[in-house]
């Protein structure tokens, strides 16, 4: 079982609006799309979910959490998606793994829709990214959020380590350690730290040492990170007894899936070259690939 825990559906003119559209496409100017080999345009990130399966199967991949994008001020969110997310659930029950994409602006109001939406929908956790509304994850507007998802007992899906938003405070709002003030409150929350916080890593390492209820995907890895960086990282999971607890993921479609399941697998390869010790084995890559996310995700049957 191979589950990409980590894919975006972005939908122009809602959670991918003009004005990030184009940020995006400034953003990568210059470089390549991997579906198409030229420059990036929008048909590269807004995509049906038929050509998501679509790449799914080209992949191998079995399962995928999907997600919508959540930026308030840039006009990029619309609570609407979450209704879209559900019927694409419906539509392929044994492939797609929902999420409600929360608003980090909404306080009480926002905190009723999820606890009313993701019971009602379906849907199997939140995805929040409070950096894209230009707060930071410990912001106490927050707090109502944290506190419905806690009780509703779903995972929270928390975009940390760096972003991409015109004007935002993409580092310092995204340094995953501001989430210990979040789970001094609520220590039962199951969290899922997505991208692993990039530059800090090793800080996420042991934050999951520290807190058996959180997790943390390593979305978006193979176009920033270089091998040995992913090498050295799964060996200090391993070394930490904390390897279980990392997911894969690609944040489609700003990574080709078949691309970054390359890349994972050559990582135990790289890890002998390196002299790594603990080394992660072909066999913690394969539970890495599947078996992690469907245990953070409760998929009994599938783990």
């Amino acid at each position: 079982m191979i589950i990409d825990a980590h894919m975006h559906v972005l939908q122009s003119g809602r959670d991918f609006s003009d004005e990030l559209a184009g940020y995006y496409l400034s953003m990568y100017d210059g470089q390549t799309s991997w579906r198409t080999g030229a420059a990036h345009t929008l048909d590269d990130w807004c995509l049906p979910i038929e050509t998501l399966i679509a790449d799914l199967d080209a992949a191998g991949v079995d399962r995928a959490v999907v997600m919508t994008l959540g930026s308030a001020p840039l006009g990029g969110h619309d609570p609407t998606l979450a209704e879209d997310v559900a019927e694409w659930c419906r539509r392929y029950p044994d492939r797609l793994i929902g999420m409600l994409t929360a608003d980090p602006l909404g306080g009480d109001a926002e905190a009723a829709r999820i606890r009313r939406d993701v019971p009602r929908l379906g849907l199997q956790g939140v995805k929040l990214l409070p950096s894209y509304s230009r707060l930071a994850i410990n912001d106490r507007r927050l707090w109502p959020i944290y506190e419905a998802v806690s009780e509703l007992d779903v995972p929270l899906v928390m975009h940390t380590g760096w972003c991409a938003i015109p004007r935002g405070r993409t580092l310092a709002h995204d340094h995953p350690l501001l989430a210990e003030d979040v789970l001094a409150d609520f220590p039962s929350l199951r969290l899922i730290l997505a991208h692993c916080g990039f530059a800090w890593s090793e800080q996420v390492l042991f934050m999951l040492a520290a807190h058996p209820t959180v997790c943390a995907d390593l979305a978006f890895w193979s176009p920033t990170m270089p091998a040995w960086r992913a090498a050295t990282t799964l060996s200090h999971a391993k070394h930490l007894g904390v390897l279980d607890r990392l997911l894969w993921g690609t944040d489609y479609p700003f990574a080709s899936p078949r691309q970054d399941l390359a890349y994972w697998r050559l990582i135990p390869a790289a890890a002998e070259r390196l002299g790594l010790d603990p080394a992660p084995t072909d066999a913690d890559i394969e539970r890495f690939l599947g078996v992690n996310a469907a245990l953070a995700l409760g998929l009994a049957a599938a783990a």
